[in-house]
């Protein structure tokens, strides 16, 4: 499973620029959006994050909370705990991350400039900076944080055929950047709160991980499957 300290695939990603999406919708009035993912491998529920978006005109702030436990090799105990603020079109402003790994304990914090960012990670007693290059539109997509693929489902542009659409992504926990493509594969029918409902199949491909995304009509991915590594993760209550 992915976890924090060690690199994933995602993280070999190749820095490329974004195209911006034309059709990115802005909010007219402040919206609250509250939570819950579950993330389970191979059945068994091994952990829940917990997050709130409040969106406006002016932009995005997000927090969230995740806790699981590993099953298998690696870290037993993972905590994260993330506030996010980024502008209308998603592209970060203010980023800081507390995690807790088997009891050890780290942050993250970023600053951010045109098309720069500067992180500050600290952990056992020591700090460090990381700094990197981006283009001038791009999200987040930090590991093992679930609620910011919202923000690649509304960048999506809907319904322009099967020809794929390239994000470039931050992950913070990776100290990279990366470009991931997106395509819709087609519309299907799931139970939401035990209703039928209508959501859009994307597929994200980073050239060596795959990830499947139903997205529903307000555009929030109601469920994520990592088949390479045995994951899937369940909007609920």
């Amino acid at each position: 499973m992915i976890t924090p300290g060690h690199r994933t695939p995602l993280a070999c990603l190749a820095a490329a620029a974004l195209l911006l999406p034309s059709g990115v919708a802005v909010e007219k009035k402040a919206v609250r959006l509250e939570g819950k993912y579950h993330i389970t491998s191979s059945g068994q529920e091994i952990g829940v994050e917990t997050y709130v978006l409040e969106i406006s005109a002016d932009g995005v702030r997000s927090t969230s909370q995740l806790d699981l436990r590993n099953p298998g090799a690696g870290p037993k105990k993972v905590s994260l705990g993330t506030r996010l603020e980024t502008d209308a079109r998603y592209v970060p402003r203010d980023y800081q991350l507390e995690s807790e790994v088997d009891g050890e304990k780290g942050t993250i914090r970023g600053s951010f400039a045109p098309n720069q960012v500067i992180f500050e990670y600290s952990v056992k007693g020591v700090s460090f900076r990381n700094g990197l290059l981006l283009g001038g539109q791009y999200t987040i997509l930090d590991t093992n944080v679930f609620h910011h693929f919202i923000f690649l489902a509304r960048l999506f542009k809907y319904n322009e055929g099967k020809t794929p659409q390239k994000f470039e992504v931050l992950i913070p926990q990776e100290k990279d950047t990366g470009t991931v493509s997106v395509t819709e594969l087609n519309k299907e029918t799931m139970l939401i709160k035990g209703k039928k409902a209508s959501v859009t199949h994307l597929l994200l491909d980073s050239g060596s991980l795959q990830i499947h995304l139903w997205i529903d009509g307000d555009r929030i991915p109601r469920k994520i499957s990592v088949p390479g590594k045995g994951i899937e993760v369940l909007h609920g209550d």
